[in-house]
């Protein structure tokens, strides 16, 4: 039984300060009337590569997601029959991301400045699993341009800027953002083109978000290559 102390959400004192597209969204994300959710665990599971020439591997993962704030994922997947897991922390403004070969011995660890960075993007990306995310209580300012919604949201300092095309009845289609990260010639950081796409949706409980989505580097330009597919099993939402 859910907390009764618990806000719940009410679309009706969204209009006079959202367009119109980010209510539709909104509403159809969260039934109205819900607690709204200030964290999610989500299962899931999929492939990934992390270069354009380099090999799919097939993962499982969890993942906790707070809104606006912070994660925790951790990831299984094989490079042939070697097992690799991977441990992602952002928590209080900085990141912590350990790759291990057998579980035990570490092949990339990523901390400091630009991975604390990075993170802050990626975490917009993932919050479309949480999209409490992206109420104004978070701080997140919604605008319409030419069709496309414009979303930013801060996090921990520093604004992260995104735009979302919702169909008519409030479907997420797709994601699109300017990521930090290294995959350039040199390994040197750099904001990247970002997309990600969604091809199914489904409701767990009072909340609906994407089920199937992919996810492209370099989107837009002749570099772009997709290197993410996901899945998701189950979703548990908490206030």
């Amino acid at each position: 039984m859910g907390d009764p102390t618990a806000a719940r959400f009410d679309p009706d004192a969204l209009g006079a300060r959202l367009p119109a597209g980010a209510v539709r969204y909104l509403t159809h994300a969260i039934r109205p009337g819900a607690p709204i959710p200030r964290t999610a665990e989500i299962a899931f599971s999929g492939q990934l590569r992390m270069r354009p020439r380099g090999p799919w591997l097939p993962f499982r993962a969890r993942e906790t997601l707070m809104a606006a704030s912070g994660l925790v994922f951790s990831a299984r997947a094989r490079l042939g029959f070697l097992p690799v897991t991977t441990l992602d922390r952002y928590q209080a403004g900085h990141a912590d991301s350990r790759i291990r070969l057998l579980g035990v011995l570490p092949i990339v660890r990523r901390r400091g400045p630009d991975a604390d960075r990075a993170m802050r993007s990626r975490l917009v990306v993932e919050s479309v699993w949480l999209p409490s995310a992206f109420l104004p209580d978070t701080g997140a300012v919604w605008s319409e341009d030419n069709g496309r919604l414009r979303l930013t949201l801060p996090v921990h300092g520093e604004t992260v800027p995104a735009s979302l095309r919702i169909e008519p009845s409030g479907e997420l289609r797709d994601l699109r953002l300017d990521r930090w990260s290294d995959l350039t010639d040199d390994r040197a950081y750099a904001w990247i083109p970002f997309e990600s796409r969604v091809e199914a949706e489904r409701s767990f409980g009072d909340y609906t978000i994407p089920s199937r989505l992919r996810a492209a580097w370099w989107a837009g330009t002749d570099r772009e290559f997709e290197f993410f597919f996901a899945a998701v099993q189950q979703a548990t939402f908490m206030p």
